[in-house]
C-alpha cells in the first residue's frame, strides 16, 4: 500500500516539481526494499510524548476544519502526522508510563486514522478523529508512573507460529527477546489467501489458502511492532513485542 502512495508521489513530482506536494527530506528510505516512509519525531520522555500528541491532534483538527472535501495533499499531511503519534504510543508502551487500556484506545484510533488517511477514506477519518481526541484526553488524566522494573527477557524460541483463521491472527501478540533475529512461521488455515504485512518491520508476504510461509524479522529494538493482513485489515491485526 505504501508503495502505491509513493508511486503517486513520484507522478506528481514528474508533472510539477515545484508544486511542493512531496519533499524528499520528509522521508526515510529502506535500502533493502526501496520503500519510503515518514519518520515521525523521536520520543525521549513522557512529557514530550504528551506535548507532541496534543500538537499533532491540533494539526489534524486545523486541517479538518476546512469546508468541503479534503484534498489529497491534506489527507497526506494527516497521514504524516500519524507517524509521530505512533512513536508516542510505542514510547508509552515500552516504558510502562501510562495505563495500558488507555494507551490501547489511543493506539486503536491512531491506527484507524493512519490507514484511512493513507487510503483517502475521509468519512472513516472523520469518524475516528473525535474518538482519538477523547482517548487522548483520557490518557492525559491517567497518572504517569515511573518506568517499571523490566521483566526477565523472554527466552528465544527456534520459531514462533502465527495462525491465520477466520481472517484473524492467533495469537494476536507474541513476545520475543530484543536484539535477536526471529523466525516466524505463518500458517493460513483460511481457504482464501492473505498477505502478512508490517510497515514497522518492513515485511510483506502473500500466503495462499491452507499454506504456510516462513518470515524472518529483526533483530528488533525493544518496542511494539504492528503487523496486519493486507486483505482483511479490519480484522487481521497483531503485534510483536520485543523486550
Amino acid at each position: 500500500m505504501k508503495k502505491l502512495m509513493f508511486l503517486a508521489g513520484l507522478t506528481m513530482i514528474g508533472f510539477g516539481a515545484t508544486s511542493g506536494y512531496v519533499h524528499a527530506e520528509q522521508f526515510e528510505t529502506s535500502s533493502k526494499e526501496g520503500v519510503h516512509h515518514y519518520k515521525g519525531e523521536k520520543i525521549e520522555s513522557a512529557e514530550q510524548g504528551f506535548d507532541l500528541l496534543d500538537k499533532e491532534i491540533e494539526r489534524i483538527g486545523v486541517i479538518m476544519e476546512k469546508e468541503g472535501e479534503l484534498e489529497f495533499t491534506e489527507l497526506e499531511s494527516i497521514h504524516e502526522v500519524t507517524y509521530t503519534m505512533e512513536n508516542v504510543v510505542d514510547y508509552f508502551r515500552a516504558n510502562n508510563s501510562v495505563d495500558a487500556a488507555k494507551i490501547d484506545a489511543v493506539d486503536e484510533a491512531v491506527q484507524a486514522i493512519h490507514y484511512s488517511s493513507e487510503n483517502q477514506e475521509e468519512e472513516k477519518l472523520r469518524e475516528w478523529f473525535p474518538k482519538l481526541k477523547v482517548a487522548a484526553a483520557s490518557l492525559k488524566d491517567a497518572p504517569v508512573v515511573e518506568a517499571a522494573a523490566q521483566d526477565a527477557a523472554p527466552v528465544k524460541q527456534d520459531f514462533y507460529e502465527i495462525v491465520i483463521k477466520d481472517h484473524k491472527f492467533e495469537p494476536a501478540e507474541i513476545v520475543v527477546p530484543a536484539g535477536e533475529k526471529i523466525k516466524l512461521i505463518v500458517k493460513n488455515e483460511d481457504p482464501t489467501p492473505e498477505e502478512f504485512e508490517s510497515h514497522d518491520m518492513n515485511r510483506e508476504k502473500i500466503i495462499a489458502g491452507n499454506k504456510k510461509a516462513t518470515i524472518f524479522v529483526g533483530p528488533l529494538q525493544p518496542g511494539k511492532y504492528h503487523f496486519f493482513g493486507e486483505f482483511n485489515m479490519d480484522t487481521a491485526n497483531g503485534y510483536i513485542i520485543a523486550k
